[in-house]
């Protein structure tokens, strides 16, 4: 249980500033200066507890791991490295195993047992009766977030590279310059092992997303972001710091499809398999073989482009360029539609007075059975514009003078014309199209050659009314093909911009580490840096 009353600190008599600091102050276009000099440490005091129990434990554990690796176990009949990619390809959730979509949130916390909650706060660390006292939580904290904030890679090559060139941006985090003539101190300029450390316990533990969560609530909380009933969702991919290899298949070992006999296919892009040990025959030995970039894969965009990547679901709010949620999809092949059911779930949890109504998304979600889902279990309504999906236009049983109606459900006339939607006429169940007006305001019907075949003789203009059942995947209580829908759906490019925020004003799309929970990791620390920057005075 932590203890919520403040020790009594010392007020410093005397405060040094220096000259640097002074005009850095004094550049209002500098955010980091007063984001950092400002930040709020006492809402990361939990965060700062776990981390120093973490970091005990960490310690503890690595003379335990440093002997799993070399120590060699016997095995009777160890797995090959081909076995090992048949099974780890099967392992993943587009080749149908029961596996979740997106990244599992961290586990909860064990109560501190090794550390004095009472005494922790900026500059001071928990004692140590034998070693080095730690580096101080925050500081190093600072120092990550501070280089989001300005848009540089929030990773520790790039921040000791910082640290070590930049004296203000060093006092600033909390750290003091370390000194030839002096002995160690707790206070100085980590070295970049440290900052390694650092980042691989806040990772591993899953802090770097519990940080972020506790900024998103307290901005909700504090009405810093205004909720919105309307949530945007969409996917976005990061190129994955990792070479792909391609696995053979025997048809026998693909999972079956859901739905029809689709013929699988028979080679899979997989991330090579490796082993976390130093065996001297790693091929025989019994140590497990595991993926070597877990979450990569191949991700297909518009035009049959292929990235090997790692996949993101985004949720924002469509009023506001601001992330809301950002969560890793456990596999990149995965379909974007599969990321949307249970990222809802996920941001339903983690802020409990969000009320969603509706949720916009591209064309990869239009899927009646998704829309159904949404509608029944949260009663949400999903807005997604047509997806033709290989949809042929329709060219028999038309009305008079309509050549075809398109795979947007739009109706083209014989010269070419696509009309206009006027409404649906429920009655009859019908959807009513008009002929469009030209550049001077008059129907295009209007000297048109084919307007005796087309239009009666006392009409001016071409309209026709096509049955509700010609167009099953129109929705007649809200057209997709309306101007009300088109409004409603234009708030959706919001989640774009946003993706350029996070991709390359808060850091780089290039990755420079393996794994799901690294990329997780990354995609937490660009949350919580724009929700810092919204925080800030």
């Amino acid at each position: 249980m932590l203890s919520t009353a403040e020790p009594p600190v010392q007020i410093p008599l005397i405060r040094i500033v220096e000259s640097d600091d002074i005009h850095l102050s004094e550049q209002s276009d500098i955010v980091w200066f007063e984001l950092l000099q400002h930040l709020d440490w006492k809402q990361f005091l939990p965060i700062a507890i776990e981390y120093y129990e973490s970091l005990w434990r960490f310690n503890q554990d690595q003379a335990r791991e440093r002997e799993q690796r070399v120590a060699p176990a016997d095995a009777f009949k160890p797995e090959t490295e081909t076995q090992a990619s048949f099974r780890l390809v099967m392992e993943r959730a587009t080749m149908g195993a029961p596996a979740s979509f997106i990244e599992p949130p961290p586990q909860q916390a064990p109560d501190p047992v090794h550390v004095d909650t009472a005494a922790i706060r900026p500059g001071h660390v928990p004692f140590r009766i034998a070693g080095r006292a730690p580096k101080c939580f925050f500081a190093m904290f600072k120092a990550f977030m501070g280089m989001a904030v300005r848009g540089r890679v929030p990773e520790p090559e790039e921040v000791s590279d910082e640290l070590l060139s930049n004296p203000g941006y060093a006092r600033t985090c909390g750290f003091t310059i370390p000194k030839s003539h002096q002995a160690y101190r707790q206070s100085d300029i980590p070295g970049l092992r440290k900052l390694q450390q650092f980042d691989q316990i806040m990772t591993q533990n899953g802090l770097w997303q519990k940080s972020a969560h506790s900024q998103v609530a307290d901005n909700l909380k504090r009405g810093r972001l205004r909720p919105d009933d309307t949530v945007v969702h969409d996917t976005t991919h990061y190129p994955a710091f990792s070479s792909m290899r391609t696995v053979e298949l025997p048809v026998k070992e693909v999972a079956p499809k859901d739905e029809g006999t689709i013929k699988q296919p028979k080679r899979k892009s997989h991330p090579k398999s490796t082993k976390n040990c130093r065996c001297k025959d790693r091929a025989n030995c019994s140590h497990p073989w595991v993926s070597a970039d877990p979450g990569a894969g191949t991700v297909v965009k518009s035009g049959g482009q292929m990235h090997w990547a790692h996949k993101a679901s985004t949720l924002s709010f469509s009023q506001q360029e601001m992330i809301l949620d950002a969560v890793a999809m456990t596999d990149a092949a995965s379909h974007d539609s599969n990321s949307l059911v249970p990222h809802i779930e996920r941001i339903r949890r983690l802020h409990t007075a969000l009320r969603i109504t509706r949720v916009l998304d591209d064309s990869a979600a239009d899927d009646p059975e998704l829309k159904k889902k949404l509608k029944l279990d949260f009663n949400i309504e999903l807005l997604v514009s047509p997806n033709p999906r290989g949809r042929k236009p329709i060219k028999k049983d038309l009305p008079r003078g309509i050549d075809h109606i398109s795979s947007a459900a739009t109706p083209v006339c014989s010269q070419g014309f696509p009309f206009d939607f006027l409404g649906c006429r429920h009655a009859s169940s019908h959807f009513l199209f008009r002929a469009p007006l030209n550049e001077r305001g008059k129907p295009v019907c209007e000297g048109c050659p084919k307007k005796p075949v087309c239009c009666r003789a006392a009409s001016l203009v071409r309209q026709i009314a096509v049955p509700f059942q010609r167009l099953p995947w129109i929705d007649p209580e809200f057209p997709q093909i309306s101007r009300r829908f088109r409004k409603a759906i234009a708030r959706r490019t919001v989640i774009e911009r946003i993706h350029k925020l996070m991709k390359y004003d808060y850091g780089d799309e290039r990755l420079t580490k393996r794994g799901n929970k690294a990329f997780q990791a990354r995609l937490d620390k660009t949350l919580l840096a724009m929700h810092l920057v919204v925080a800030s005075p």
